[in-house]
């Protein structure tokens, strides 16, 4: 009888073969079966992801059939290659991330299996007042604060129902200190994507894969002068402090004070129109704002012609460097607007898109900066209000 680590093995070679996108992500982590001794003393009781290595506990393996232990190598690497311990380092209910990014990753891999194994978590939305098409476009994020909440005791019974029952399949770990970058991860990603095109063929890349954003490279809006003079009275104001020590010197910059942090909007256009390219750096520019300005509050929404996200990051927290933009529907910027009125309400909101859509017919109360991707020729004619920069050039036209 083949021993089980030998048996990840075998599994390892049968997912490279059959799904070779998968399978040489995998190959980029090291793969360790546990004695029961061993998982007990790192609280693993079924498997884990540290973002460097897998870890298997070897009486849970001995359960599982050669297809399901298949899966779980791929369950457990998607965890790795999405950063999810490294995003969930910070959370305080470490189960309900688990159990958030259990279903992101498991409703990607569905697609690709015949069935999903027992230990497979799939959150019913129904009770949260959602459907699957509103869940799945949800963020790991925005899913891990409405599971939080309900953990909390903050909902409905029916919704904490579904939190109570639903349990993750596998365990989770914080990330080791020497693990891969998201960035690094991005690169195995493209080289996985072509390992497998190469092997296969056209159409043996996952079709998520063209949705990940995966910031690289540089912004090429220069954010510390446009967001300065575009922002200063409205949200820089409400600083305690200037953004950085070498600005510092500059006469414009607010003195310090007690007030709280200004809260920024920023808006994605994820429609159908936008293609992956412009979805990618449109993340470079918002990583770029963060990192320009990181006491801000950025409240982040992304939206085609619904709101597919609205998640909040406090000061100082970084937002991930990759990160899953989904919609690509229609294009209206109304959901966006009528999603910020409700509170937080930010000072002022960043919207980066084609600019391509349905506009709202009045002005919203606070200024609106259109960061435009590749704009049509009379793109100027149809903005009926805010400023507006050009992302690949240098034109500024402002309307209020």
């Amino acid at each position: 009888m083949p021993s089980q680590q030998e048996r990840v093995r075998k599994c390892l070679s049968t997912l490279l073969v059959k799904l070779p996108f998968y399978g040489a992500l995998a190959l980029r982590l090291e793969h360790r079966v546990l004695s029961a001794k061993e998982a007990d003393a790192i609280r693993i009781f079924t498997a884990a992801t540290d973002g460097k290595r897998i870890f298997y506990r070897a009486q849970f393996l001995q359960r599982l059939s050669d297809p399901d232990l298949t899966f779980l190598i791929a369950h457990e690497t998607l965890h790795a290659a999405l950063s999810h311990p490294l995003r969930g380092a910070d959370k305080e209910d470490t189960d309900a991330w688990n159990i958030a990014a259990d279903d992101t990753v498991n409703r990607l891999l569905e697609p690709d299996f015949e069935s999903l194994p027992k230990f497979a978590v799939i959150v019913n939305p129904k009770p949260f007042g959602l459907t699957e098409t509103q869940w799945e476009k949800m963020s790991t994020e925005a899913k891990y604060l409405l599971l939080a909440k309900e953990r909390k005791g903050g909902g409905g019974a029916a919704s904490k129902q579904v939190v109570t029952e639903v349990k993750s399949g596998c365990d989770f770990l914080p990330p080791a200190p020497d693990a891969p970058t998201p960035e690094q991860w991005q690169q195995w990603v493209k080289e996985a994507a072509e390992f497998a095109e190469n092997a296969r063929g056209h159409g043996t890349v996952p079709a998520w894969v063209d949705e990940l954003v995966l910031a690289s490279g540089e912004a090429k809006v220069p954010w510390q002068k446009v967001l300065r003079q575009f922002v200063q009275q409205r949200v820089v104001s409400h600083w305690n402090y200037p953004p950085s020590r070498r600005y510092q010197a500059v006469a414009l910059l607010p003195k310090p004070q007690r007030e709280r942090y200004g809260i920024l909007g920023i808006a994605i256009d994820t429609s159908g129109s936008i293609t992956s390219e412009q979805l990618a750096q449109f993340w470079k520019e918002v990583l770029a704002i963060r990192k320009d300005y990181p006491r801000l509050t950025i409240r982040l929404i992304t939206c085609d012609a619904e709101v597919t996200s609205d998640e909040i990051f406090p000061p100082f927290v970084p937002l991930p460097e990759a990160k899953e933009l989904k919609g690509r529907g229609g294009t209206d910027f109304r959901p966006a607007f009528e999603r910020f009125k409700q509170p937080p309400i930010p000072e002022a909101v960043v919207y980066l898109t084609d600019g391509m859509g349905d506009y709202p017919t009045a002005p919203p109360p606070y200024p609106v900066l259109w960061v435009l991707s590749r704009p049509e020729p009379h793109w100027r004619e149809h903005l009926p209000f805010g400023s507006a920069i050009v992302l690949e050039g240098s034109d500024w036209n402002k309307f209020d």
